[in-house]
């Protein structure tokens, strides 16, 4: 879940920028920053416009909501932007508020749409109108302490994939993470990044010193990491990995991230964002000296009690630290009579 963490090192440096909903500001020579509205506590999303041979290339499309399209009405008739068509989509991965109008914006400008092929295999199974991906996830809220209660209250508000995502075209390129993209007159080099969805794509432009990152790195606020029914059952292991790819980016690029204020100060970031994991990680240590459900640890991981709303994504994001802890055999767990998974501290003798 998207948590605050410590203030940012001196060695952030924040872009000074004022940045207003549908109104797009350039950010780097070339490319457009454009906010749109999200209808979450997390309440905006960041998209981009890069300046491409005539047009446009569009980095992520937001969320199919009325807010959303009204938003792109006034952005494609501003000044900044009337007049010069999106040639290309590429949406950095599958989650809603990325790839949610990609399906009513292509069609529009007959611009193709491309994603990774990870990220597309899963947009596909949970558009389709056959599955309830909410649903899926009762039994692993059981398995894991969530109570009945509170699974229903869950069960009937979170909001459905599908509800959320414009239908995507029938045609989508798949982008091949070995080969750089011409963008412009830039040339990015997709990262790929795991933990926070299967295929992450960022793009990093060595020359002109440009991360578009996505939601895999992001200031303020951690990406959620979570295991989902069916998905990485390890994604902190996995986006921890991820971490060491950005960590070896050179230079000291200018983030440009789907959330919150772009910054200088790559590595500096990269490095709270281990910390804070690492804390997590401690603080679920030193409270697991009995036999827990996810559930009964989730204020130790978080330092607070959770509102209803965030106990979807608190608990999935709490099984990946417990996974990740039990993969390295500092925790055990076992399935009780009543279907719980509880986790225990493993004690020096058992690990020897």
């Amino acid at each position: 879940m998207n948590s605050p963490i410590a203030p940012p090192l001196l060695a952030i440096r924040p872009l000074e920028v004022a940045i207003r909903l549908a109104e797009p500001v350039e950010v780097a020579a070339g490319i457009l920053l454009v906010r749109l509205p999200l209808p979450f506590a997390l309440d905006h999303i960041n998209v981009y416009l890069i300046d491409d041979a005539g047009g446009w290339t569009l980095v992520d499309c937001g969320l199919d909501t009325a807010a959303s399209r009204a938003a792109w009405e006034a952005v494609l008739s501003s000044p900044a932007v009337a007049g010069r068509p999106i040639r290309r989509i590429v949406v950095t991965h599958h989650h809603p508020d990325h790839i949610g109008l990609a399906g009513w914006l292509s069609p529009r400008f007959d611009a193709p749409l491309a994603l990774t092929a990870g990220e597309l295999a899963v947009a596909g199974r949970y558009t389709d109108p056959a599955r309830d991906v909410v649903s899926e996830r009762m039994g692993f809220w059981r398995e894991h302490g969530l109570p009945p209660d509170m699974g229903a209250w869950l069960m009937e508000r979170m909001p459905r994939y599908a509800k959320q995502v414009h239908p995507l075209p029938a045609d989508v390129q798949v982008v091949d993470p070995a080969r750089t993209l011409a963008i412009g007159g830039r040339r990015f080099r997709p990262v790929i990044g795991h933990g926070h969805s299967p295929e992450h794509l960022s793009l990093f432009d060595a020359e002109g010193q440009v991360l578009l990152g996505g939601d895999q790195i992001l200031p303020e606020i951690t990406p959620n990491i979570g295991v989902w029914p069916g998905g990485d059952q390890d994604p902190l292991h996995s986006y921890l990995a991820s971490l060491q790819r950005f960590a070896a980016l050179e230079g000291d690029p200018l983030l440009l991230p789907s959330h919150r204020q772009p910054l200088r100060g790559l590595h500096a970031r990269v490095e709270q964002l281990r910390h804070h994991h690492d804390a997590r990680l401690h603080a679920v240590i030193d409270r697991c000296t009995r036999p827990s459900t996810c559930y009964e640890l989730l204020d130790a991981l978080y330092g607070r009690p959770l509102r209803n709303e965030e106990l979807g994504f608190g608990l999935s994001e709490g099984v990946a630290h417990l996974n990740y802890l039990q993969g390295l055999g500092r925790l055990c767990s076992g399935v009780g009579a009543d279907g719980a998974r509880r986790f225990e501290r493993v004690r020096a003798k058992e690990s020897d």
